[in-house]
């Protein structure tokens, strides 16, 4: 009988220790699959840091393109060199657009968050008077902040102007 009970209690401690066994592998499968996620995500973020980094040096060439645009004699905007920039402006826009690029609306009440105030003159309050430099934002996230000129009553403006004095 002696041998029976334990052959039974090797049988129960090899049983013990399958199942345990079996639990270290279901956890070590789960954290492998963790890590994958981890690693996947991690790949995206840095190509998404990538390409905001990219997108940072490219904004002033889109800029600059835009002025020599606007700054164009109305002659010469029936030329083929104009109509070949303004075609690539667009299509750089495009595909700036198609990487989750999207320009910052600056027509209306000015948000610190969106925008950076550059100057300040008459007129209502917090309200864009002008855009300096468009702002744009990557995939809902601010990229760089459009420049702007808010209003500031004529009341307030005189009142920060004599405070300016006093210091």
């Amino acid at each position: 009988m002696g041998k029976k009970k334990e052959e039974s209690n090797k049988i129960s401690e090899l049983e013990t220790r399958i199942s345990d066994l079996e639990n270290q592998l279901k956890r070590a499968v789960a954290d492998y699959h963790n890590l994958e996620k981890r690693v996947i995500e991690g790949r995206s973020e840095l190509t998404k840091w990538g390409i905001s980094e990219l997108l940072v040096k490219l904004l002033p060439v889109l800029d600059h393109l835009d002025k020599a645009l606007a700054g164009a004699p109305e002659q010469e905007k029936q030329s083929g060199w104009y109509k070949g920039v303004e075609l690539a402006v667009k299509e750089l826009q495009s595909v700036l657009q198609s990487e989750g690029l999207g320009e910052i609306s600056a027509d209306g009440v000015f948000d610190p968050a969106l925008h950076e105030a550059l100057d300040t003159q008459v007129g209502e309050d917090n309200k864009i008077l002008d855009v300096v430099r468009p702002g744009y934002t990557l995939n809902g996230k601010v990229l760089r902040p459009a420049a702007v000129v808010v209003g500031k009553s004529s009341s307030a403006k005189a009142s920060e102007d004599k405070q300016g004095e006093n210091i």
